[in-house]
């Protein structure tokens, strides 16, 4: 029995809320759809500045980058598809190409409109959404702001002859000639046609039957000539001459040429048909010409010095061998010059030979001995050049073959540790030279050139020589010795224990003192003398057994007594060559003026005078070369 009611009838199955929650569901997918696309629109317009996916710029793949990796990216592409671009035109049946380098355009301007973020808020989006299906294709424009050559060049030789404006460039002035109005190219009328070809031909969209370019000819005034074209045919940048590191030759200098374009703009409008007018160039001279740096480079004696080199065949092998490392040498302003690296290592391999070297104390063969002699010399040279030492060191005992106080040592190789060096710095405004060589008289020459503008140099020299310890012969005890004779140990040689002085005088051109000063104070060790003897020969020769020291007549080192009778030995002598032995008495004091140099005080290590132990700061093995005697 069907059940009724008082109202409506119900249908079986209906329910009244469904409607309402299908609007509810569709509402909210809308919201989130115009949400979403809001969200993107905020992502493409912000997006980290970048461009959206698939973007191409007059076919230049610039999607996802930055719209600064953009504008490079597509700056290189446009560059380099330019440079192998022609844009032809005829005229009166004649064919002229106008190079696509002549265009110009606007990278950071397309990257710019190109970008989501420069479309209005509610389409970034879709632009976004466009690159996401690949249709982000943006052609590039390009433009003429100039006249091209080629059409000049159309002008000159399909219009009439004098209706084009001609100039000729000359080594200070531009010398220009103004057309007439006449027969002409119609140029305004053929750049547009021209940047339109171009740009269809760039984007590979150029339309189909697209006609080639045909210039007009018509009557008009002389155009005005691309000054900026003529400007860069001129401009030149103004450099100095200067000598190259690598080369070691002479980059010539170059005047700076530019023309002032408003000037020749001026002198245009304000010249008559036909007339002939001159725009002079802007000069600028260079601060040094090839010419004057030719003239001045290495001009000048800087200092100089010359010592003897003598002892045996190897040792003056070895000076020659380090001058030839030395000679040739090129310093820099501001350059630093280091013996060990010039001349190490000091090996046979490298041409030395052995010779004598102080090694622990000792006098002994050891290769590339008596390299300290070509230091030595050096130094002294730097000082008369007035440059600034930087690392020298005083030999252990006084040198001979140059003035003490004025010596160098070196030992060890070229970063060594241990080592020691010399070096200096090239503090003048000029790069300097040094010429080292040793002549047929066994005379080392070392002379350090460059220009010198200031006149000032150096009169080093070492003066109040003081013999602290004179040196004593010491007999020794040696069964190797025949009996009745004696034998000197060259590794024993004897040395006064000595103090010098020495000071750095500068003088101007005109032989002025500008100032003087005490560099150091050095202190040479004494060493005695070593004389070996037969031990059965002590009471021949009457020897203390206690102190070694033998009383008068001395025996000859050298030469067996004759008759049993003890010979006297020669008084040694000063010469102080290696092996030899130095007079005890000291020598008299050097006046200023008379003697060898020295530079400023600046950067020199003080020497082993203001100690009781020699200026080394390790004893080396036996072996280490020290120095050269």
């Amino acid at each position: 029995m069907e059940e009724k009611t008082s109202g409506k009838r119900l249908v079986a199955g209906f329910n009244k809320e469904k409607p309402k929650t299908a609007l509810i569901v569709l509402g909210a997918a809308l919201a989130l759809l115009v949400g979403g696309y809001a969200a993107l629109c905020a992502y493409a317009g912000g997006g980290g500045g970048r461009m959206a996916p698939n973007t191409r710029i007059g076919g230049v793949e610039v999607g996802g980058m930055s719209t600064g990796e953009a504008t490079a990216t597509l700056d290189a592409a446009l560059q380099q598809r330019l440079s192998g671009l022609e844009v032809p035109f005829t005229c009166q049946g004649t064919v002229y190409k106008v190079p696509g380098t002549e265009f110009s355009y606007d990278a950071e301007g397309a990257v710019r409109s190109a970008s989501p973020a420069a479309a209005p808020l509610p389409l970034r989006g879709l632009r976004f959404l466009g690159g996401m299906l690949d249709r982000n294709g943006t052609p590039l424009p390009l433009a003429l702001d100039h006249v091209p050559r080629e059409v000049t060049r159309a002008a000159r030789e399909q219009g009439d002859t004098d209706a084009q404006t001609t100039w000729d460039i000359r080594d200070t002035a531009v010398v220009f000639t103004k057309g007439r109005t006449g027969r002409t190219v119609d140029v305004a009328g053929l750049l547009p046609a021209l940047a339109e070809r171009a740009g269809h031909l760039l984007n590979n969209d150029e339309p189909a039957g697209y006609a080639p370019v045909e210039a007009a000819i018509t009557i008009a005034p002389p155009a005005e000539p691309n000054f900026d074209s003529i400007r860069e045919e001129i401009r030149t940048t103004v450099s100095d001459a200067y000598l190259d590191r690598e080369s070691l030759e002479i980059v010539p200098s170059t005047t700076g040429r530019d023309l002032d374009v408003e000037e020749a703009r001026s002198a245009l409008r304000a010249a008559g048909e036909g007339t002939t007018f001159r725009v002079e160039l802007l000069i600028t001279e260079p601060k040094v010409s090839t010419e004057r740096l030719r003239e001045s480079l290495f001009r000048d004696i800087l200092g100089e010095a010359t010592t003897r080199v003598t002892g045996t065949a190897d040792r003056k092998v070895n000076v020659k061998v380090a001058a030839e490392f030395v000679n040739g040498s090129i310093l820099f302003p501001g350059d630093e010059f280091s013996f060990n690296q010039k001349c190490s290592p000091y090996t046979e391999a490298n041409g030395y030979g052995k010779a004598t070297a102080y090694v622990n104390g000792l006098s002994k063969d050891t290769v590339a001995g008596g390299i300290c002699q070509a230091s030595s010399t050096l130094y002294w040279a730097s000082l008369m050049a007035n440059l600034e030492t930087l690392e020298r060191y005083a030999h252990r005992y006084e040198p001979s073959y140059v003035k003490g106080g004025l010596d160098a040592t070196v030992y060890g190789d070229y970063g060594d540790e241990g080592s020691l060096d010399f070096r200096f710095k090239n503090d003048t405004d000029h790069p300097i030279k040094i010429e080292a060589s040793v002549d047929s008289k066994n005379y080392i020459h070392v002379t350090i050139l460059g220009t010198d503008s200031t006149g000032v140099h150096g009169q080093p020299y070492s003066t109040n020589r003081v013999v602290t310890r004179p040196y004593e012969t010491i007999y020794q005890a040696d069964a190797s010795v025949p009996q009745g004779t004696t034998r000197k140990d060259e590794e024993r040689t004897g040395y006064n224990g000595v103090t010098i002085e020495t000071y750095q005088k500068l003088v101007d051109a005109e032989g002025k003192v500008i100032s003087e000063e005490l560099l150091y104070k050095t202190k040479y060790h004494y060493r005695d003398e070593i004389i070996l003897f037969h031990p059965d020969d002590l009471g021949l020769w009457g020897i203390d057994p206690v102190t070694g020291i033998r009383a008068e007549p001395t025996p000859s080192p050298e030469t067996p007594p004759e008759s049993g009778q003890p010979q006297q030995s020669p008084v040694p002598t000063e010469s102080g060559e290696p092996g030899q032995s130095q007079a005890p008495a000291p020598s008299p004091s050097a006046e200023p003026g008379d003697e060898p140099i020295l530079p400023p005080g600046q950067g020199i290590l003080p020497p082993a005078a203001e100690s009781e132990e020699p200026l080394l700061p390790v004893i080396p093995p036996p072996g280490t070369i020290l120095s050269g005697e």
